[in-house]
């Protein structure tokens, strides 16, 4: 069975962006590095996933999602975009609101937590 995940690599304005679609789990997990390793290892001033069409999130995307983020290396470098609904609440439970740099799937910063669906 093939992966459901989809990585577009973009480059744009000195930024590289993944446009991720799809599932990132236990199975996807390793491409999504991959696409990070490989993003991040360009000259790029800025790396942003995209992660508005990930319909579903796991643990194990997650890890890597923050391991990425937050790496001495690249950590300002990289950035989030809040995702879809479950993606966000992932990230509400886990904290990972508080720690990532999020930005708008548009350009430009966005707050630094994302609005929370009526709450």
């Amino acid at each position: 069975m093939r992966p459901s995940l989809d990585i577009e690599t973009v480059e744009r304005d000195g930024t590289v962006i993944l446009v991720v679609a799809g599932e990132i789990d236990l199975a996807t997990a390793p491409l999504f590095e991959e696409k990070l390793i490989a993003a991040e290892a360009t000259e790029a001033a800025a790396v942003i996933v995209d992660l508005e069409r990930v319909s579903f999130m796991d643990s194990t995307g997650l890890k890597v999602l923050v391991t990425h983020a937050l790496s001495e290396a690249n950590g300002d470098r990289v950035h989030v975009t809040p995702g879809s609904a479950q993606v966000r609440r992932l990230f509400e439970l886990t904290g990972v609101l508080e720690r990532v740099s999020f930005v708008s799937p548009a350009a430009g910063p966005a707050p630094p937590n994302p609005p929370r669906d009526g709450i």
